[in-house]
């Protein structure tokens, strides 16, 4: 990775902050841009890219739509895709798309459970698919001394739980503006991160939302696959016991009002008892998909 990105970290620290706010919003107004035209093409099945119907395909013309196997995409076709889009591109359409389904809990990007030797890994499903974006920081600086000396990542693609492309098939490689943005945000993280938007958030982001915030403005689900949050209360009133009648009361007030039972408590008890929320992730969420990695001799 030969990007410089202290030089890039001088160029912002030297931008006024009317040159940081306009710049942001040009960013941002093109981001809502793609978006409305992301959106307005899902509803109707047809990609936004390229105009056509997801279930076409034009092998002269390859297109990221492919990855939703609506159309004959085949394994062999992928070199196509991703010599024509980076790595940020094909992430942030197969994220639009899951979001599109099942909002941020279709999105298994929890910082936890990557490993320190990787840069990237993380699951995304939508419908019977799941995708899963693989980067070892050996992978990031490419493995010198073999034919594989460049900057890549790995890519898995299963259908109805079976293989369809896995890690070892492709070394995808880095385009120079994936590396920039890579490089950066690992480097300068306490200014640069890689985002993907409102609609192509995951897990981590939702579990790095204030947790009063989570239990002020969640509703309860009544399908746990469609939940993106598992609430986890524990109720201290050793000094003033509850009644199962109180207990019953809270859980109608929270099934009256759609909030979940974890608010109700922690708003009507606040005075009297010790009321303790855990919130975890939801067990609908996918699994990141593990890969091997070969030990480098």
């Amino acid at each position: 990775m030969q990007k410089d990105s202290d030089r890039y970290r001088q160029i912002f620290e030297s931008m006024s902050p009317e040159e940081i706010e306009d710049m942001n919003r040009r960013n941002d107004e093109e981001h809502q841009r793609q978006v409305h035209a992301f959106k307005a093409g899902y509803e109707k099945g047809i990609c936004y890219l390229c105009d056509k119907p997801f279930k076409t395909i034009s092998k002269d013309n390859p297109c990221l739509h492919w990855l939703l196997r609506q159309c004959k995409f085949k394994k062999k076709d992928f070199p196509k895709v991703y010599e024509k889009y980076g790595y940020g591109n094909i992430a942030a359409f197969v994220r639009w798309c899951a979001n599109q389904e099942k909002l941020l809990s279709n999105i298994n990007d929890l910082d936890y459970e990557r490993s320190e030797r990787k840069v990237l890994s993380y699951t995304v499903k939508w419908k019977n698919i799941e995708w899963t974006f693989d980067c070892s920081k050996n992978d990031l600086e490419g493995h010198k001394g073999t034919t594989i000396n460049y900057p890549h990542y790995h890519f898995q693609m299963r259908i109805d739980g079976r293989q369809f492309i896995n890690f070892n098939d492709f070394h995808v490689p880095f385009t120079d503006y994936d590396l920039f943005v890579l490089k950066n945000s690992i480097e300068q993280s306490d200014w640069f991160k890689q985002d993907f938007g409102a609609i192509g958030s995951g897990m981590q982001k939702a579990v790095s939302v204030d947790l009063d915030d989570i239990l002020e403005h969640t509703t309860r689900s009544e399908n746990e696959d469609e939940a993106v949050y598992h609430f986890s209360t524990m109720i201290d009133a050793s000094d003033n016991p509850l009644s199962g009648e109180e207990i019953y009361d809270m859980q109608e007030e929270a099934e009256r009002t759609g909030k979940s039972f974890a608010y109700v408590a922690q708003n009507r008890l606040k005075d009297r008892a010790k009321v303790q929320t855990v919130v975890s992730p939801a067990d609908s969420i996918p699994d990141i998909a593990s890969r091997t990695e070969h030990k480098r001799r």
